[in-house]
């Protein structure tokens, strides 16, 4: 059957439901849209690298936290966007889902598709206003498309921890942060422009030049 959107009510029902409940839901419409590929608790097991059990104890509610290793491999071999089994997916206005076969197979840009570092800058900000880098890291190895957007959860997760808990309430999980933009860069190129390293490293020099004391490397 051909691929399709989720419906009003239908998004309304997943807006109530648990996690369990929307991947049972999601589960089963994909069974009946996919002509080539079987949504059974077993099949899926199998492709994910988990036991049937541990799936049955998702949707049951008995797993109410699974790893979101897991659930990303989960919301890949469905074919929806990682975040649709959150509850922050459903906050706010109707989002489309498209759900069921791909008419052809989806083909993923260089970016995506190839592996990449992470890196980070590390500054210090100040109360005044001024701040300072401190550190320019990067990771030793080439990351996947999963390894990067995990990693990213982490480096999210850990300044969140900072936050007062009361600004933790309403925030969506880091892994769900981590692979909304990870996403939003395959969508969104001319936001997430790519330049050369080089050109980077000159612009800082260039840039911390600027307010570099002269002599008091001197003294």
């Amino acid at each position: 059957m051909p691929r399709r959107i989720l419906t009003r009510e239908e998004f309304e029902y997943l807006k109530m439901s648990d996690l369990g409940e929307r991947l049972k839901f999601f589960r089963k419409e994909a069974g009946k849209l996919h002509s080539s590929k079987s949504f059974t608790t077993t099949a899926m097991s199998e492709r994910v690298g988990v036991s049937h059990q541990t799936i049955i104890s998702i949707e049951r509610g008995d797993s109410k936290k699974p790893a979101y290793q897991l659930i990303y491999k989960i919301t890949q071999d469905l074919g929806i966007p990682f975040d649709a089994l959150a509850d922050e997916f459903y906050q706010g206005e109707l989002r489309l889902i498209a759900i069921g076969e791909p008419s052809e197979p989806a083909s993923e840009s260089t970016e995506e598709s190839s592996l990449s570092y992470i890196g980070a800058i590390v500054y210090q900000a100040f109360t005044d206003g001024m701040m300072r880098f401190i550190h320019d890291l990067q990771s030793s190895r080439p990351l996947d498309k999963e390894q990067f957007i995990a990693s990213l959860s982490r480096i999210i997760g850990e300044l969140e921890s900072l936050k007062a808990s009361e600004e933790l309430f309403n925030q969506p999980h880091p892994a769900v942060k981590a692979s909304t933009l990870f996403n939003e860069m395959g969508k969104h190129p001319n936001a997430f422009p790519v330049f050369p390293r080089a050109s980077w490293n000159d612009h800082q020099s260039s840039f911390i030049s600027n307010y570099e004391n002269k002599g008091e490397d001197e003294q």
